[in-house]
């Protein structure tokens, strides 16, 4: 009877020991995907916006180029994460072939029919532990008023579901831009995401998006 409790025991803690792990995991992943989001839908089309100057201030511009470190862009990032097979069931065609003839259209698919992907529940993580890229913080609407025209992003996530080795995802992505009272419709969409030299990203459906890197 001793034996079978302590195999019990043993048993509970080696769950609970990969639930960390996972939950760990996962929450790398966030991090990573959440500045790598940013960086490619949101700060690249920010340098790529043709800037208007006034009379006044053409001199200024010519002379002043696009610094980031100059920058304050908040983001609302939401600690909820729904199960990712809930959201399949509610919104079939965010799952479609996002990769046609290509090795990652197996991977997705393989995730996507995995035990795993179906067995995801609801959880919460701790969103203030996130570390942002430079210009980028992380902003509560209850918190801090915005001024007159100020946007800031939203971002929220659906669980992440990984294959066995971890090397590979699929997350679903909400982002909208926001500004004082209102909130504009962005993206909502399942993505396949990839781990490399220990940093995850996710796998654009546009592959000719431009991309700049900030250390």
């Amino acid at each position: 009877m001793r034996l079978k409790r302590i195999i019990l025991t043993l048993f509970i803690i080696s769950l609970v020991s990969c639930d960390n792990n996972y939950e760990k995991e996962e929450f790398k992943a966030i991090e990573d995907i959440t500045n790598n989001y940013l960086l490619k839908n949101h700060l690249n089309k920010m340098m790529e916006k043709p800037q208007i100057p006034s009379e006044n201030e053409i001199e200024e511009v010519y002379e002043r180029p696009f610094n980031v470190d100059t920058l304050d862009l908040k983001v609302y990032l939401s600690d909820a994460l729904l199960p990712i097979s809930q959201i399949k069931e509610d919104n079939e065609w965010m799952f479609d072939d996002n990769y046609f003839g290509t090795k990652d259209s197996t991977i997705f698919h393989s995730i996507v029919n995995s035990r795993e992907f179906k067995n995801l529940k609801y959880r919460e993580f701790d969103k203030n532990k996130i570390q942002f890229i430079k210009p980028y913080r992380q902003f509560e609407k209850s918190n801090e008023k915005l001024k007159e025209n100020e946007e800031y992003s939203l971002l929220s996530f659906s669980r992440v579901c990984f294959d066995e080795k971890k090397e590979n995802g699929i997350v679903v992505i909400e982002y909208r831009q926001g500004s004082k009272g209102w909130t504009s419709y962005g993206n909502h969409m399942a993505f396949l995401i990839k781990k490399t030299n220990e940093k995850w990203e996710y796998i654009p459906r546009n592959r000719n998006i431009q991309r700049i890197e900030i250390n």
